[in-house]
């Protein structure tokens, strides 16, 4: 047989190996349209529409998107309403709000702890603070006496001229004395008040010690509880 003729009739084929059988796949896929997700809402008439982008119909809507075999990937929260933004926003400022109550009172905790060893500290302080308000109390009282001595002598000497007018130095000192005793009153009103807010401040400090007390010897128990159940 001639060469040519042999050549023609035993043609060499191109490989069919590993690689190539991958390349096809690869070609077969590409070559084959991705299915779309699929994004389901229900209208407020209560009307189910199906679309492959998110339905303008549903834009005050949930919409769920789902993956092409069917299955939820997300659901899409329907924009808030104005009212519910309000909402929104008087929750977060709650939130602030409550969030700054437990950091203040973590501080006055700390401070408290910090300032007393015990509870007869504090009552020792409050007994410090107390005393300089019943001083000004001793004081006041003491000019109020004086004040009503000095007020008697100015009405004895007054009935002097119960049928005629009362001499304007005379007129003075009566007026002058009831001054004196208002302002000592008022000091003497001013320290009470003062006291009374000492002692609602103290109080609420020692019931405050007593609770921070009681809560770390309750978590020292449960320390030592979990410690035991480890150790069994």
């Amino acid at each position: 047989m001639a060469p040519e003729l042999f050549l023609a009739h035993h043609r060499v084929l191109p490989a069919r190996g590993p690689l190539a059988l991958a390349g096809a796949l690869l070609a077969l896929l590409l070559a084959t349209p991705a299915r779309a997700d699929i994004y389901v809402c229900t209208t407020r008439e209560g009307q189910t529409i199906s679309r492959e982008f998110p339905p303008p119909e549903c834009k005050d809507r949930d919409v769920r998107q789902l993956n092409s075999d069917g299955s939820l990937r997300r659901i899409m929260p329907a924009p808030l309403t104005k009212e519910q933004r309000r909402q929104r926003a008087l929750e977060e400022q709650e939130r602030i709000r409550q969030e700054e109550t437990e950091q203040a009172q973590a501080r006055r905790d700390r401070s408290l702890l910090e300032t007393y060893g015990s509870v007869s500290e504090i009552e020792a302080a409050r007994k410090r603070a107390l005393s300089g308000r019943q001083a000004l109390v001793d004081r006041a009282d003491q000019r109020i006496v004086q004040y009503q001595r000095e007020r008697k002598r100015l009405d004895e000497e007054a009935e002097f001229y119960v049928k005629r007018e009362m001499p304007a130095p005379l007129k003075d000192r009566f007026e002058a004395n009831k001054v004196l005793v208002q302002q000592q009153e008022k000091t003497r009103a001013d320290a009470l008040n003062e006291m009374t807010q000492i002692n609602l401040r103290f109080d609420a400090d020692v019931k405050r010690y007593q609770e921070l007390e009681e809560m770390a010897t309750k978590a020292a128990e449960a320390r030592e509880r979990e410690a035991n159940q480890m150790s069994q």
